[in-house]
């Protein structure tokens, strides 16, 4: 990934020449109308998104397709109507922060399928703290203004979320030029699937610690590549056009591993299950003999909860924990999904991004929990929040600071 700088004034031009582009806006009244303390833009998306308002006494939460010139103006400091309200934005500094990310990475609740760049721009001028006031108005009523923030812009229910109080403006647009569509890896084989709209001269490179392999694009966006091995660890997967990249997968372990990216297809019966097992319990993967039930299910929760927060990772249940294959009642695997999908529901907030699937192995049957990255924290105890991280083969509680710089505040 790539990161650096973008001075405002080229982005308010990049916005501008879009002709209409998305925007959520979180507002609080000023004595001249609404000001605006934290505004996503969204340039080029699939489909415009549904217009909704939620409007309070002092707080207001709107989200609109717009035109690129009304909201560049916005980001001058100019007001506008919007939603029948006026609005405007305080100072932001004079140059923002991006990074460009491949596809399928989650923007809020969603994974987005085309690469992106994303810039964050801070306020000149940091806001005061504000009273907490309950919200009740022509929106679903909460305790206070960070609750409703979270709900509206991530569709969580924590009280204490991931409000980006260092951030006014939050600005991403799509890299349509290509993008990787579909990878399916079979045994032996990987074919990938491309489309985008320049596409002329682009090759797809598979890179791994014992070699690598550069193909053209042909017209049919189809490329195969071989594996006489197996897919090994530390594989990169790219999308380029010359001395630049257009979109990536990146394959730490041999096997699906949690990473929940939809765009990957595991064309391997049972294999995958196979290797997970034989490398043991890591990062990425946790053993469970059976089901956990009562209070021993607090322990299973936890780590599902610390792979949604980290990179992902896979529960398989069915496996001891020295690797022994125990299996799971494959007469009552309905009555187990079900039972596992409540209790994630009932005991995580968010719901995290979870595939739950049977795999035959050894003659036994085992539970693959399939848990994707949530780019965010995801909090065991809905009552009282507690956030955990996985270091090895462990899941530990989160530290003070790794709480507070994923929800974009300082720690003191």
């Amino acid at each position: 990934m790539e990161s650096g700088m973008t001075p405002v004034d080229e982005l308010t031009g990049m916005i501008e020449q879009s002709a209409a582009v998305d925007v959520r806006l979180a507002l609080c009244r000023g004595e001249d109308g609404w000001k605006i303390s934290y505004g996503e833009v969204l340039i080029d998306a699939d489909r415009p998104s549904p217009d909704r308002t939620w409007l309070y006494s002092d707080d207001a939460f709107v989200q609109r397709r717009l035109p690129g010139s009304l909201v560049a103006d916005l980001l001058r400091e100019k007001p506008h109507q919007v939603a029948g309200l006026t609005v405007s934005a305080p100072a932001a500094q004079s140059s923002g922060n991006f990074q460009r990310l491949a596809g399928q990475v989650r923007w809020n609740n969603t994974a987005l399928p085309w690469p992106r760049t994303e810039w964050q721009l801070s306020p000149a001028k940091q806001a005061s703290t504000r009273q907490r006031t309950v919200l009740v108005g022509d929106g679903p009523s909460f305790l206070h203004a960070a609750a409703a923030f979270n709900a509206f812009f991530y569709e969580a229910a924590v009280e204490t979320g991931p409000r980006p109080s260092h951030m006014l403006w939050r600005i991403v647009r799509l890299d349509r030029r290509g993008r990787i569509h579909r990878v399916t890896i079979a045994p032996d084989t990987l074919t990938v699937v491309v489309n985008g709209a320049e596409l002329a001269g682009a090759q797809v490179e598979l890179t791994a610690p014992d070699g690598r392999q550069l193909r053209p694009l042909g017209a049919t966006g189809r490329v195969r590549l071989r594996l006489p091995q197996g897919l090994a660890p530390a594989t990169l997967l790219m999308l380029r056009s010359g001395d630049d990249w257009l979109d990536f997968r990146y394959f730490p372990l041999p096997g699906p591993g949690g990473d929940g990216d939809r765009s990957v297809i595991w064309d391997l019966p049972g294999a995958e299950a196979s290797v997970l097992v034989a490398g043991g319990e890591t990062e990425y993967v946790e053993f469970k003999e059976q089901l956990p039930v009562n209070e021993h299910r607090k322990k299973m929760l936890k780590t599902v909860a610390a792979f949604a927060s980290g990179e992902g990772g896979t529960v398989l249940i069915g496996v001891t924990d020295d690797g022994q294959i125990a299996g799971v009642d494959a007469t009552k695997l309905d009555e187990l999904v079900l039972t596992l999908r409540s209790m994630i529901r009932s005991n995580i907030d968010p719901d995290p991004a979870v595939a739950v699937r049977p795999v035959p192995l050894d003659g036994k049957t085992v539970l693959l929990v399939e848990v994707a990255p949530g780019g965010r924290w995801h909090a065991y105890n809905r009552e009282k929040p507690e956030f955990y991280l996985r270091r090895g083969a462990s899941t530990v509680p989160a530290r003070l600071r790794e709480i507070a710089v994923r929800f974009g505040q300082a720690s003191t």
